[in-house]
């Protein structure tokens, strides 16, 4: 074995010293730092492996230096004898192996610290971040996910309501008219509101008839729209009330044309809020595909019903903070109007963490 020492003023220039006068199959043996004041010197000692001649430029090695074509037909080797079974290694064979290896690594380690990431690095850094997080919400294991307690320190994962008019959007099933009929009767009845209701659901069996019995019970007018495009002048004759809830028909993500529609009606409707409506049994990756099938026309807020079903509740602080878009209401059951509350950082935390059961029971 041939070893041989290089020294530079830059880890960078002995390494290159070693490439160039051992080549790229050099072994690196040991890196040291010497000097001091204004002025540091690093040094390589590195070897290269001996052929079956003993010194460092072996026939093996040139001959994976030369095009095997320059040599013409190789001849075949006569077949070997069958090898003895390895011994088993001892510590200092192991120690022997690694040691290498130990240096190659402290090398690395001075070379880092000699990078100055530029903006190229910065965004292939920002990428592979939102591709872990990409791949977490997918369905691979969460083992990178961000605490919840340090998302809810650092994001806005919960707004109040502040617009007169609120409509409720979402995916079929997930509890729109419960809700609304809710919120409705607590701030007609509770907080002696002036109230209306508008519905869009005359599609499902039974939708308008659902809302209208609600309305009844409450004491508040119902509008029936059966001309979406109608909505923005439906809505503009209530004047003389505080507080207008749309309830919008349930579609599947996947139906573009109904969304397109739903979209238009609601983009000529004043002082709107729009809240896409979510059960808080859906996966993250459930959650982000209704988002983006409802987001071109506008979500202004996230809003989680039946928390009470709900085997895992991590996404009333992962999504929220994940899509940058805040809870305002939480339904906790099927009684109206008792099973909704509004959101607060700390109950979204406590729910989130230990499950709805147990967090109602600490509370």
């Amino acid at each position: 074995m041939m070893v041989r020492k290089f020294q530079g003023s830059s880890m960078r220039e002995a390494l290159a010293q070693v490439k160039r006068e051992l080549g790229p199959d050099a072994l690196i043996l040991a890196t040291r730092e010497f000097g001091g004041g204004m002025r540091t010197e690093f040094e390589v000692t590195a070897s290269l492996t001996a052929g079956p001649d003993g010194d460092g430029d072996s026939e093996a090695a040139h001959d994976r230096r030369t095009p095997a074509a320059a040599y013409g037909p190789r001849a075949r080797r006569p077949k070997e004898p069958p090898r003895p079974a390895a011994a088993a290694m001892t510590d200092e064979d192991v120690e022997r192996i690694m040691a290498p290896l130990r240096s190659e690594l402290r090398v690395i380690r001075t070379l880092l610290k000699d990078v100055r990431p530029d903006q190229g690095i910065k965004r292939e850094l920002v990428a592979m971040r939102q591709a872990l997080r990409d791949a977490a919400v997918s369905g691979n294991p969460a083992a990178l996910e961000e605490p919840l307690g340090e998302i809810a320190t650092r994001a806005n994962i919960v707004a109040p309501s502040v617009r007169r008019v609120v409509a409720l959007v979402g995916p079929t099933g997930v509890g729109k008219t419960t809700t609304i009929a809710k919120q409705a009767a607590r701030e007609a009845l509770v907080e002696r509101r002036k109230v209306a209701l508008v519905t869009l659901d005359t599609f499902r069996v039974g939708g308008e008839d659902q809302i209208r019995a609600y309305a009844d019970l409450i004491g508040v007018p119902l509008s029936v729209v059966h001309d979406p495009d109608r909505l923005p002048e439906t809505v503009a004759q209530l004047t003389k009330f505080d507080r207008i809830f749309i309830d919008s028909a349930g579609r599947s993500p996947f139906d573009r044309a109904a969304l397109g529609q739903l979209r238009r009606a609601l983009a000529g409707v004043a002082d709107l809020e729009v809240h896409l409506t979510l059960s808080s049994g859906s996966t993250a990756a459930q959650i982000d595909r209704a988002f983006e099938r409802y987001r071109p026309g506008r979500v202004d807020r996230l809003l989680f019903t039946k928390l009470d079903e709900a085997d895992s509740l991590e996404e009333l602080v992962r999504a929220p903070a994940r899509l940058g878009t805040p809870v305002t209401w939480v339904t906790t059951g099927q009684r109206v109007p008792e099973d909704i509350e509004e959101a607060n950082v700390v109950g979204l935390l406590r729910i989130a963490q230990g499950g709805f059961g147990r967090a109602e029971a600490a509370a």
